[in-house]
């Protein structure tokens, strides 16, 4: 049981430090220009959220039906897989470099919930099929990376998939494929994006 357990665990701590992530930005800026800001975007009216760009789950693209021959990565993998179905039929939004300030502004503070339960379910989402693929890699390394693949087009700022990839692009020769994870990074300029370039710049075969 403890085995189940500890992958919804993980996942979870992981999207708890995403939410504060998403945050840090208030301490960078003044606090007067921060309340500022507050006031304007608390005042904004409701505006209409059914055309954003919700994220739409390609399930029969998954490989969810596979089996390992590892027991313990077999346990795990059902749960990750549990988890995406469900959330597959969750609203998801990639709100990744939005703070909560922008989204009232934009869409106004009576979509903030919403809004903010649409990232958490992406976030949730993207983590799971990060460690589904990690799971499968050593087994089914071409499945994991079809995975992997599906996750950068989202515009994932999760290092670990950036990471695994890279690293099979680079012992497969793709160095073209390598150079274009650099592209597909959502913000370099974060703590995250950093993370990302610097993981790149070390298994980079060009450097």
């Amino acid at each position: 049981m403890k085995l189940i357990l500890l992958p919804s665990i993980t996942i979870l701590v992981l999207v708890l430090h995403h939410n504060l992530r998403k945050s840090n930005g208030i301490e960078k800026r003044g606090i007067s220009a921060y309340l500022k800001q507050e006031d304007q975007a608390n005042s904004t009216r409701r505006q209409d959220i059914s055309g954003l760009p919700y994220i739409e789950v390609p399930l029969d693209t998954f490989p969810l039906d596979i089996t390992l021959n590892d027991e313990k990565k077999q346990i795990k993998i059902t749960e990750y897989k549990k988890q995406i179905l469900a959330l597959s039929q969750k609203q998801m939004l990639n709100l990744i470099g939005v703070s909560n300030t922008q989204l009232k502004k934009l869409y106004g503070p009576a979509n903030l919930e919403l809004l903010t339960i649409c990232d958490q379910n992406y976030s949730l989402y993207l983590r799971n099929l990060q460690l589904f693929a990690e799971c499968i890699y050593d087994e089914y390394p071409e499945d994991a990376v079809s995975v992997l693949e599906y996750c950068i087009s989202t515009g994932t700022d999760i290092s670990g998939t950036y990471d695994l990839l890279a690293r099979y692009y680079a012992a497969h020769g793709m160095t073209d494929k390598f150079a274009k994870l650099y592209d597909r990074i959502p913000d370099k300029d974060s703590i995250a994006g950093k993370v990302i370039v610097k993981k790149l710049d070390t298994l980079n075969p060009s450097a």
